[in-house]
């Protein structure tokens, strides 16, 4: 996936992961009215944040008070059949096969096939849903 000015910030010490957390407790409520905004102060300036942007803000923060390490980059809107499976972690192939049996919705470019970023999230999020309700359900039950 072609990523431009990729960075990495490496998990927050124990400590700071905590506090973050304490701090984001209570806000990740969604937002009643999309065109409310929230702000930001950095460095004493204040900056005025849309919903979604908010929202990305939020899932950055809420990734590091969890303990994790985070890469932020930016990508294509449409991606080539390799960059949206390596996205997926499928093989370009069977993403070939879910986007001819309508599964993944996919563009033409001419003859090349493009697959839109937010098609490929979707599925990925699906997925991953998917398997941990067949992961729950495989699970034994305890008897009573």
């Amino acid at each position: 996936m072609p990523a431009l000015n990729e960075r990495a910030t490496e998990a927050l010490e124990a400590a700071e992961a905590t506090r973050l957390a304490s701090e984001l407790q209570g806000i990740r409520e969604p937002r009643t009215h999309a065109a409310e905004t929230a702000s930001l102060t950095v460095d004493d300036r204040t900056i005025a944040l849309g919903p979604e942007t908010r929202d990305a803000v939020l899932d950055l923060l809420q990734r590091l008070a969890d303990g994790h390490a985070v890469v932020v980059a930016s990508t294509d809107a449409l991606l080539s059949t390799s960059q949206a499976a390596e996205l997926i972690g499928i093989s370009a192939t069977y993403l070939l096969r879910l986007a001819n049996n309508g599964t993944i919705p996919v563009e033409y470019r001419g003859t090349h096939r493009r697959f839109r970023l937010a098609d490929a999230m979707r599925y990925l999020e699906e997925s991953k849903r998917a398997a941990a309700k067949r992961s729950a359900a495989a699970k034994p039950r305890a008897e009573p």
